[in-house]
């Protein structure tokens, strides 16, 4: 790498196209609740992430949207393998994670990095900024060590922030500040892949714009893939390529970004979009309150059939009994829905603009 624009070049996908960067297949998370003496419940079971498969191309985006609880989280941090799959394969450049030792594990996850939600608790607050950056650097003995000074300079230069900041602490930036820091310390190994989870969710929204344009300039200049994770429609318009809604550790919804946002097929989608407030208040005042009926369903104890009947307007008695697989309803535009040709024709939620980003 010759500088802090360089394109990573040394990652395992270098030289040449060989399909996805990144393939989940049928990807299951499920944590057993532990009572007194951590006795394992058998029978209470978190079903965090229920059967998920998806796939990210090199310098693409994939949004991953849905309520808080639904699983984006979980399905990101488990495809770095910082949580084990109860069942399923994760596939980065064609290995299997699962089938990796622990130091070849470690020496692919320098092409996986993540930069996390709370860009102040993900700081160690003990450390300078020069010393957090530095740090991968040290673990995977990147770089000699006269040059890291300078190497970390160069990763602050990128992400907007003064060298000097290589003595200070945390405490002494903003929350903006500390999330270019967190972003640093990610592209500090030459990643091809960065988890983003809810990276500008507790940020203000003028600072949100701001680590955005960003990532977007980032993804250019550096040729990286993102997963991003989010649950603000908007952001995620703005960022993917292709958008996947989860819903209750599943996804119901798999499409280009355009299509999706122009007509969602799952009434599920229909209802998040449904629920954007519009900036207008005129158009706010004149717009029908949309209200999903009952609650989202534990994940201890997920409904049978289709996990969104219990609250879809549109549900019909298969729905309560037959789960409805991922199928394709159009070019590219997967939905796991039995009635979906039937949902965007009626639209309960009146969900059919265009909406882009």
């Amino acid at each position: 790498m010759t500088g802090p624009v360089a394109q990573s070049t040394n990652g395992p996908q270098a030289g040449g196209d060989r399909g996805p960067l990144l393939e989940v297949h049928d990807l299951v998370v499920h944590y057993h609740i532990r009572g007194p003496g951590k006795v394992v419940r058998s029978h209470e079971t978190v079903h965090a992430v229920d059967g998920v498969s998806f796939s990210l191309g090199s310098h693409q985006t994939l949004g991953l949207v849905g309520e808080s609880g639904c699983g984006k989280s979980t399905t990101g941090r488990t495809v770095l393998y910082l949580e084990r799959p109860t069942s399923g394969t994760v596939r980065f450049e064609g290995r299997d994670l699962s089938s990796l030792r622990a130091g070849a594990l470690k020496d692919l996850r320098r092409h996986m990095q993540i930069v996390f939600q709370d860009p102040v608790g993900a700081l160690n607050p003990r450390h300078t900024v020069g010393q957090l950056i530095a740090e991968p650097l040290v673990l995977h003995n990147l770089v000699p060590r006269r040059q890291r000074r300078r190497r970390v300079e160069e990763l602050l230069e990128l992400v907007g922030l003064p060298a000097d900041a290589v003595y200070r602490f945390p405490h002494e930036f903003s929350g903006g500040q500390c999330q270019r820091i967190g972003i640093a310390r990610s592209l500090a190994v030459e990643p091809a892949l960065v988890v983003l989870d809810e990276p500008v969710s507790a940020l203000d929204v003028s600072v949100q714009a701001q680590i955005l344009a960003l990532l977007t300039d980032l993804q250019t200049r550096l040729g990286l893939s993102y997963l991003f994770i989010a649950h603000d429609l908007a952001v995620v318009g703005q960022m993917s390529d292709r958008v996947a809604v989860m819903y209750l550790g599943k996804i119901v919804e798999l499409a280009d970004r355009d299509p999706l946002y122009a007509r969602p097929h799952h009434p599920y989608t229909q209802a998040l979009f449904a629920a954007i407030p519009v900036p207008d208040p005129v158009a706010s005042r004149e717009k029908a309150r949309v209200v999903v009926a009952g609650e989202v369903p534990s994940s201890l104890a997920p409904p049978p059939g289709c996990r969104f009947h219990t609250r879809c307007p549109l549900a019909q008695e298969r729905c309560r009994s037959e789960e409805p697989l991922l199928r394709t309803v159009g070019d590219g535009h997967d939905v796991a829905c039995h009635f979906a040709e039937e949902a965007v024709r009626a639209d309960p939620f009146g969900t059919l603009v265009e909406l882009r980003a």
